[in-house]
């Protein structure tokens, strides 16, 4: 179950319920209808066709809050596990008079934890870190998605019960990037408008180096949000495209630059890897799971760093080749989802093995 079913939420539960159906396991997606959301074509075509998906109508926080727990509680009476994606997810799944079948494990991935947004204020971030304690009895374990972020789970939540099923994408379908075959190199992003994925940092090293290379964002958002975070940018915004179009658009990119404020593990700059595309990325959580800082791209502290490495790659095509076949050489077995499904029915077993016999752990 998820509150979103875009971008690396949508990449992320799309790989693992891919992976588990195709061992046999029946699999049903729980997730609201946000303006975001691929058409249902789009889903259809992706998801395979024995996972099944209940759709919601997105009504706005409070009432999805309360037509998540209604879907749990109208959920099929054998179900065995409850996996809750992402922090608002992770909330309606774990408030006190939400009640799950007996026996059933009840399993957590944030995503991203919410107090590690750089954007929100101290107090905001106090406030969901004590939230994320107070709900951490509720229930059977955390499901991390890269070593950083089991990490920050262990030291700031005091988190003893946690699993990296690290995100992994299906490598088989991606082309090789063959770059846009251009004299001004094309770097490129690609997500929603928003503070998580840092288009204001993006803005501004369009700016510095809008002379020598052009910039091109794969997303969208309000238009408040593009004249907020863009404004006079030379950057040319895509709108939403089908997930096919984006990789094509990678395909004929030649750096990709990531310049989040936090993260889980990132599917967008997973699928850059994996196709070849040097990386420059902030060094967060996540990032620095999937980025293989001087081999296959770069990991930066700030805004001036990012200006600098896009700027020595854009200015050594040598750099981007050697970085490129760095990347394609080791990203694809590092990155690949193929063990997906077994991975995380072993890490459902651990959770059902302390929940029958507490002392176990």
């Amino acid at each position: 179950m998820t509150e979103t079913l875009v971008g690396g939420v949508l990449a992320a539960v799309l790989a693992l319920a891919t992976r588990q159906s195709l061992l046999g396991h029946d699999v049903t997606v729980i997730y609201p209808r946000k303006p975001a959301v691929p058409v249902a074509a789009e889903l259809d075509a992706r998801f395979p066709s024995d996972v099944r998906r209940v759709e919601l109508t997105y009504r706005g926080r409070v009432a999805t809050l309360r037509d998540l727990r209604v879907a749990i509680r109208g959920a099929d009476r054998d179900m065995d596990v409850l996996h809750l994606h992402s922090t608002f997810a992770g909330i309606a799944g774990r408030l006190p008079f939400v009640r799950v079948p007996d026996g059933c494990v009840v399993a957590y991935s944030p995503h991203g934890f919410a107090f590690l947004r750089e954007s929100s204020s101290a107090v905001s971030n106090l406030a969901a870190l004590a939230l994320e304690r107070v709900l951490k009895p509720r229930c059977d374990g955390l499901i991390l998605v890269s070593p950083s972020e089991e990490a920050v789970a262990r030291t700031r939540l005091g988190e003893s019960h946690c699993d990296v099923l690290q995100n992994g994408i299906p490598v088989d379908g991606l082309p090789r990037a063959h770059g846009s075959g251009n004299p001004r190199p094309v770097v490129v992003a690609s997500g929603r408008l928003g503070e998580q994925k840092g288009p204001d940092r993006f803005a501004e090293v369009a700016r510095a180096l809008g002379d020598r290379a052009d910039f091109v964002w794969i997303g969208d958002g309000p238009r408040e949000g593009r004249e907020r975070w863009m404004g006079d940018a030379p950057v040319r915004l895509t709108g939403w495209l089908s997930h096919e179009d984006v990789i094509a658009q990678l395909a004929a990119s030649d750096i990709f630059l990531f310049p989040t404020r936090w993260e889980g593990m990132p599917i967008s700059l997973m699928e850059a890897q994996v196709m070849g595309l040097p990386a420059v990325a902030t060094d967060i959580v996540g990032n620095r799971d999937v980025v293989l800082s001087g081999e296959t791209g770069y990991l930066c502290s700030d805004v001036p760093d990012l200006i600098a490495a896009v700027s020595s790659l854009v200015d050594d095509p040598l750099e981007r080749s050697r970085m490129s076949a760095r990347a394609l050489e080791v990203q694809r077995d590092r990155l690949s989802d193929i063990d997906l499904g077994t991975a995380s029915i072993q890490v459902y077993d651990r959770m059902a093995a302390r929940v029958s016999d507490p002392m176990s752990s």
